[in-house]
C-alpha cells in the first residue's frame, strides 16, 4: 500500500501534528495519539507540508522515499488512523478540505476538567493575533487550566489588547518590570509556576529570539527561565517557513527540547481580498477549533519516553524529563494565524 498509484492522498486538516527533536506526534479529532520515534523530524515536517494538498500515489511514494522510517506498515497505519485521507477521486479530497475550512468552530464554552494547573500563553506579532481572543477565552471560561496568564509582546498589542482579555478576567502581562498580585519579578515567577508555556502565534522573529536565548523581552526571558515544556505554534507564509535561517532556528528549538506544532493551510491575510486559495502557514489545530484542541489534550496525556508507534487514549500523565512532560500539555492550544510580523 505504499501508496496506491491509482489513489490520491492528503493530510487530514483536522489532525494535529507536532514534532520534537526525536518524535512525531499525531493527535486525532477524538484525542487519540499516534507516536513515532524518528531521527528525521525535519523530513517529516517537509512531508507534512507537501501532503497538505492532494497528491497522486506516485507523488506521495516519491516523497515518502526520502524518509527512511516511512515504510509500508507505517504508511498504512497513517491512512487507517485517519491521519492521511485517501480517495481515488482528487476532487473528493478537495471537498473534504473545503468542508474543514468552512466548518471550523471558533468558541468552546462547555466546562471541562482542568488538564494542567498553570498555563502561560504568549502571543507575538502575527497579523491575525487579533483572532486568538476566542481561543484564549474558551480556554479560560471552560476551565481547561486552573490558572491562566497571557503575555503580549509589543507587536502583538497592535492586534490584541490586554484590555479585552482582562475584561474577561484573564491576567495579562506586557512589561518586564510590571509588579502586581504578589508577582514582583514576572519572568521568574511565571516561569517557575508554569506547567506549560505556549507561544501562539510564534512569528519568525520570536522563534529567532527564543532559539538564540536573547532574553530581550518578557517572552524570551520566561522561556529562558523555565523548566516547563514549551510549545511553539509558528505563524508565517510558506516562503518564510521554508527559509534556511528559520529552519535552522526550528531545529535548534527542537534540539533544546521544545515542541513545534507543524503548520497547515490557512487563508493568507495578504491574499484574502483577491479570493486566493488557502496557503500553507496556519497552525495544525486550526480546523478543529477550541473543542478539538481540548479533546486532543485530554486524549493525549502520554509519556513522551514511550517507544514505538501506536494509538493511545487517556493514559496517565508522565514525564521523560523536566521539559518533556506530557503530549497533552504540549498540545494545549492553538489559534488562527498566518502572516508574520516582528516580535
Amino acid at each position: 500500500m505504499l501508496p496506491d498509484p491509482s489513489s490520491y492522498y492528503m493530510r487530514n486538516p483536522r489532525v494535529v501534528a507536532v514534532t520534537s527533536d526525536s518524535r512525531l506526534i499525531l493527535v486525532s479529532e477524538q484525542g487519540d495519539v499516534l507516536e513515532h520515534p524518528t531521527a528525521d523530524t525535519a523530513r517529516w515536517s517537509a512531508w507534512l507540508q507537501a501532503v497538505s494538498t492532494p497528491l497522486s500515489g506516485a507523488e506521495v511514494g516519491e516523497l515518502s522515499a526520502t524518509i527512511p522510517d516511512l515504510d509500508e506498515p507505517l504508511f498504512r497505519r497513517l491512512v487507517e488512523a485517519g491521519c492521511v485521507a485517501a480517495d481515488r477521486d482528487r476532487d473528493q479530497l478537495l471537498t473534504q478540505r473545503e468542508q474543514a475550512l468552512r466548518l471550523s468552530p471558533g468558541v468552546q464554552l462547555d466546562a471541562t476538567d482542568p488538564v494542567c494547573d498553570h498555563l502561560v500563553v504568549a502571543c507575538t506579532g502575527s497579523v491575525v493575533a487579533g483572532l486568538i481572543a476566542p481561543t484564549i477565552l474558551s480556554l479560560s471560561l471552560s476551565g481547561f487550566q486552573r490558572s491562566l496568564d497571557v503575555v503580549l509582546t509589543k507587536s502583538a498589542q497592535r492586534f490584541l489588547t490586554r484590555d479585552l482579555l482582562e475584561a474577561y478576567g484573564v491576567r495579562t502581562w506586557a512589561d518586564i518590570f510590571e509588579r502586581r498580585e504578589q508577582v514582583h519579578v514576572p519572568h521568574v515567577q511565571l516561569a517557575r509556576s508554569a506547567d506549560c508555556i505556549v507561544v501562539l502565534p510564534a512569528t519568525a522573529d520570536a522563534l529567532c529570539r527564543i532559539a538564540s536565548g536573547a532574553c530581550s523581552d518578557l517572552l524570551s526571558l520566561i522561556v529562558a527561565a523555565t523548566t516547563a515544556p514549551v510549545v511553539l505554534i509558528p505563524a508565517m507564509n510558506d516562503a518564510m517557513w521554508n527559509h534556511r535561517a528559520v529552519q535552522r532556528n526550528v531545529k535548534q528549538l527542537k534540539d533544546d527540547g521544545m515542541y513545534v506544532v507543524e503548520p497547515t493551510l490557512i487563508f493568507g491575510a495578504a491574499d484574502v481580498p483577491a479570493g486566493a486559495e488557502p496557503m500553507f502557514g496556519g497552525h495544525g489545530t486550526l480546523w478543529a477549533g477550541p473543542r478539538g484542541l481540548m479533546r486532543a489534550v485530554d486524549g493525549s496525556r502520554v509519556r513522551i519516553g514511550d517507544a514505538g508507534f501506536g494509538i493511545r487514549t487517556r493514559t496517565g500523565r508522565g514525564a521523560a524529563d523536566s521539559r518533556r512532560v506530557t503530549t497533552g500539555t504540549v498540545l494545549a492550544l492553538a489559534c488562527v494565524h498566518d502572516q508574520s510580523c516582528d516580535s
